[in-house]
């Protein structure tokens, strides 16, 4: 995730970054508001009062690209539930067992992204992951986990590109941590 600030998001931009990372619909605002036309917001949103933020932000800002991460069947239903007037681009995120977040195994993420290529909710734009807790310092270790884990996005990506189940014709595939 990035800083709040305005010029440094104005300089990653000129630099040539496809965007900018943010925590919460509150924040991709202030950056769209500052002039950000892409971003990723790298958690769930979950509450309906910031899911209609996100639409009308998406309303008011023709071409602004905002997916944000989804992990479970019960998130989809949250956003269907909410009934906004535009699909939101979203991340199937993958994540490890025992993990903070994240669907743990691959029939789990594949089970998402098709219901979440089926709903008129949402599209889906991509992958994400996150490894940062399961760190040990170990570059050994810690190697092998983040391969491991690349490993199991590979495979997602191209089963779900198989099933031509994106709904962008630009598929995001990121990770933090």
């Amino acid at each position: 995730k990035t800083t709040m600030s305005p010029e440094l998001f104005a300089e990653q931009l000129a630099a040539g970054a496809w965007g900018i990372t943010f925590a919460t619909v509150q924040q991709l605002a202030h950056g769209v508001a500052a002039g950000v036309p892409r971003a990723l917001i790298a958690n769930q949103v979950v509450q309906t009062a910031d899911l209609r933020q996100l639409a009308v932000l998406l309303q008011q800002h023709p071409g602004l690209r905002a997916p944000f991460l989804i992990d479970s069947a019960a998130q989809l239903a949250l956003v269907e539930a909410a009934g906004l007037p535009v699909a939101l681009e979203v991340l199937v995120e993958l994540g490890l067992p025992g993990g903070r977040s994240g669907c743990r195994s691959h029939d789990d993420a594949l089970a998402l992204a098709r219901a979440a290529h089926a709903s008129p909710a949402v599209r889906l734009a991509g992958l994400e992951c996150y490894e940062g807790l399961w760190g040990s310092g170990d570059s050994t270790t810690d190697l092998a986990m983040a391969q491991g884990l690349m490993q199991r996005v590979h495979a997602l990506a191209r089963a779900c590109d198989e099933e031509q189940l994106f709904d962008t014709d630009e598929v995001i595939i990121t990770a933090g941590g």
